[in-house]
C-alpha cells in the first residue's frame, strides 16, 4: 500500500508544485504595492519615501536619502533607477548643480520604503536645474537650467549609471519675462522618442529638438519651436494618451495651451489657450506651476499658486480642446507639484509653503476631485512620483 502511494505521490507531484507555484505568483502578484509607494522631492533634506493606500491614507514621509534641493526627480524607463536634479548655481560651494543617479532597493518586507543607493552624480553646467527627463530607451538623460536658460544632455550607461554631459544647449534671445532672458524650465520626449520638447519660460517658447543618438547632441527640428503669447511664460508639459494633444501650462499669464502635435512634420501647432483660474478670481502674485494629463486622456489638471487651487478641465475627445470642469483648493498653499496615482484613482498636491500633502479621489466619470480627509506633512515638497512596477 506504502509503494502504492509513494508511487501515486511521484506522479503527480510534479502537478502540485505548478499548481502551488502559481497560486504564489499569483498571491505575490496581488500583494504587489510598489505601484502605489512614491517619492517626495522639494527643499527639505533630501529624498523621502512614502506609501499611498487604497482608501487615500498616506504614510509618514521617510527620509530615504539627503540632498541638496532636489526639486525634481526621473525615473529610467526599464531599470530601478532613480535621477534627481540639485536646483542649485553651479559655482555653488557647499552643492553645485548636479544631476544624481540612484539604485532603487525594493523589500517585500517593507514594501512602502523603498532604498536608495548613489550610483554617481555629474556636475551640471548650467545654474538651477529645475528638471530632468529620461528618453523612452532609457540612453539619454536631458537637464533644463532655469537660471541659465540651457539646455544640457548626458548620455546613459547600461547600469543607468551616468555618463559625461555630451551637449549643452544655450538659449537666447529677449522676452517679456521680468528678466527679459531665456529660462529652461522642463522638457518632455514625444512618443515617438524621436522630438524633445522644452519649454523656455522666458523667452514664451516651446522648442522642438531632435537628438542625434550617436553624438547625444541637439538640432532644432524644422518646425523648432512653437511661440505662445507674450508674457506667457511656459512652464511644464503634458502630453494626452493618444499622442496628438500637448498641453503647456503657462506660469505668468495663468493660462494652460492646448496644441496638436504632428510627429510626421515634427510640428507643434496651438489650437487653444484657457484660463486656469475661474472668472471671478481677484489677486495678484498668481503663478501656475503643473499640468498633467488622466491617464484617461478625458481629463487635464493644471495647479494655480496664490490662488491656492487645482483647476480640472475635460478634455474634447475630438479635438482635444478644454472645457473647466473646477477647482479645488489643495489643502494648502502654494501647490507647486501634484501627482496622479497609475491607477487613476487619486491626485495628490503638494503645498510647498504649507509643508503638506494632500490626497483626493478623482470621480473617473466627472473628473471632479473628492477630499480623502488623509493628509501628511513634508518639508517644502516640490515633486513626487510613483515607482512602477519594473520585476516583471
Amino acid at each position: 500500500m506504502r509503494s502504492y502511494w509513494q508511487s501515486m505521490f511521484s506522479t503527480i507531484r510534479p502537478f502540485i508544485l505548478v499548481i502551488c507555484g502559481t497560486a504564489v505568483a499569483s498571491i505575490a502578484s496581488s500583494n504587489r504595492v510598489d505601484a502605489q509607494s512614491f517619492l517626495i522631492g522639494g527643499y527639505g533634506d533630501g529624498i523621502y519615501s512614502s506609501f499611498l493606500s487604497t482608501d487615500g491614507k498616506m504614510t509618514e514621509p521617510k527620509l530615504a536619502v539627503k540632498l541638496a534641493k532636489p526639486s525634481f526627480f526621473a525615473f529610467h524607463p526599464k531599470l530601478d533607477v532613480l535621477y534627481a536634479v540639485t536646483e542649485t548655481m553651479r559655482n555653488d560651494p557647499s552643492a553645485p548643480a548636479a544631476v544624481t543617479a540612484y539604485r532603487v532597493g525594493r523589500s517585500s518586507d517593507a514594501p512602502s520604503t523603498p532604498t536608495l543607493t548613489l550610483m554617481n552624480s555629474q556636475p551640471i553646467d548650467g545654474d538651477i536645474p529645475c528638471h530632468v527627463s529620461i528618453d523612452a530607451t532609457g540612453q539619454f538623460a536631458v537637464m533644463a537650467n532655469y537660471t541659465s536658460g540651457s539646455v544640457v544632455v548626458c548620455p546613459l550607461a547600461e547600469d543607468g549609471s551616468l555618463k559625461p554631459a555630451s551637449d549643452n544647449v544655450q538659449h537666447k534671445g529677449v522676452g517679456e519675462y521680468a528678466s527679459k532672458s531665456p529660462r529652461g524650465h522642463s522638457s518632455v520626449w514625444d512618443p515617438t522618442n524621436r522630438y524633445l520638447f522644452v519649454a523656455d519660460l522666458g523667452l514664451d517658447k516651446v522648442f522642438v529638438y531632435e537628438l542625434d543618438r550617436g553624438t547625444g547632441k541637439l538640432a532644432p527640428a524644422k518646425h523648432s519651436s512653437m511661440t505662445l503669447a507674450a508674457g506667457s511664460g511656459p512652464r511644464h508639459i503634458s502630453i494626452h494618451p493618444n499622442g496628438k494633444w500637448v498641453y503647456v501650462i503657462n506660469e505668468t499669464n495663468m493660462t494652460l495651451t492646448t496644441a496638436s502635435w504632428d510627429a510626421n512634420e515634427g510640428k507643434l501647432v496651438e489650437l487653444q489657450t484657457v484660463s486656469t483660474l475661474p472668472v471671478d478670481a481677484k489677486g495678484k502674485g498668481f503663478s501656475t506651476a503643473e499640468v498633467l494629463v488622466h491617464p484617461s486622456g478625458r481629463f487635464v489638471y493644471s495647479s494655480n499658486r496664490g490662488h491656492d487651487t487645482i483647476a480640472g478641465f475635460k478634455v474634447d475627445d475630438k479635438t482635444g480642446t478644454l472645457t473647466p470642469i473646477g477647482h479645488t483648493s489643495p489643502g494648502g498653499k502654494t501647490p507647486r507639484n501634484f501627482r496622479i496615482s497609475q491607477n487613476g484613482e487619486f491626485l495628490l498636491a503638494e503645498n510647498q509653503q504649507s509643508d503638506s500633502i494632500f490626497s483626493f479621489r478623482i470621480n473617473k466619470e466627472t473628473g471632479d476631485l473628492k477630499p480623502t480627509g488623509y493628509s501628511i506633512k513634508a518639508p517644502a515638497p516640490a515633486c513626487i512620483k510613483f515607482l512602477e512596477d519594473k520585476r516583471n
